[in-house]
């Protein structure tokens, strides 16, 4: 072998593997997903009642009418180690899980799901939760308690698919 072809190998085979590096799917900006809280006749609920997200994707609730409403998960259907992300995500908690209430028209409330684990989470508003005001965010994948423990808000199967 000549010292030509040592020194030409490592360099076809060093250019070879920077070419490569670059066929992996740039990542997706988050998206901003919108819930409205409202009331719809005699019915409050919120629009949509089921969502789907990615982990990092932001939901903002939005006030429109009915209120007082907020927004609480519950502690017992939402994926193992969620409670922790959604505390922290969540501003001005009234409690463990709970939004503070929304009582002026068009207020808005936003949850960053950046770190969230994946899976099913189904929350409620306080004031309206025997009225039915329910609904179910599905984070990547369902999974977990939320999938299958189910009192009136949408089950993954319900869930229409995300749109990116």
């Amino acid at each position: 072998m000549t010292r030509w072809s040592l020194l030409v190998a490592p360099v076809v085979a060093l250019g070879a593997t920077a070419f490569t590096g670059g066929t992996e799917p740039a990542p997706q900006a988050p998206r901003t997903v919108r819930v409205e809280m409202l009331m719809q006749g005699s019915r409050y609920i919120y629009r949509p009642a089921g969502i789907r997200i990615q982990p990092g994707d932001i939901v903002q609730f939005v006030n429109v009418s009915g209120f007082p409403h907020n927004v609480q998960f519950y502690p017992n259907r939402i994926p193992t180690g969620a409670r922790e992300v959604l505390n922290r995500a969540m501003a001005q908690r009234m409690g463990d899980l709970q939004s503070p209430m929304f009582t002026q028209p068009n207020q808005t409330y936003t949850i960053n799901f950046t770190g969230a684990p994946q899976g099913t989470y189904d929350y409620f508003c306080l004031p309206h939760q025997a009225l039915g005001m329910k609904a179910t965010i599905i984070v990547g994948q369902p999974g977990g308690p939320g999938s299958s423990i189910n009192d009136g808000e949408p089950t993954p199967a319900q869930v229409p698919p995300a749109i990116r």
